[in-house]
């Protein structure tokens, strides 16, 4: 006949059931997970982030849509004559020889 061998276990000071370790740890993890996520460098700090990063991008966007239209303005001002007549003309009010010009003033 063959004996186990068993385990001699010590007798803990502090013999807490595992039926009571486990969901004590759980809730003290899931405790200090809620407290990280809601405090100033979790979720919040996240959120408004993306709304930043959402507005940049935004910025970004139009301001390349500006830049494309200035470039084109440009090119039109340096190879086309009749365009740099006409901003001449509403800009800065040029007139051609010869050319009657008819201002309308608004009576107050």
């Amino acid at each position: 006949m063959v004996r186990q061998n068993r385990r001699l276990e010590k007798p803990s000071r502090w013999s807490i059931p595992r039926a009571v370790v486990y969901p004590l740890g759980l809730s003290i993890g899931i405790v200090l997970c809620l407290v990280w996520m809601l405090q100033g460098t979790g979720l919040p700090q996240y959120w408004m982030m993306t709304q930043e990063l959402d507005r940049t991008q935004e910025e970004i966007a139009s301001l390349e849509q500006a830049n494309t239209a200035l470039r084109e303005e440009i090119h039109l001002l340096e190879s086309d004559p009749f365009t740099l007549e006409r901003l001449a003309r509403e800009r800065l009010g040029y007139v051609k020889e010869g050319e009657t010009v008819y201002q309308f003033v608004e009576s107050p």
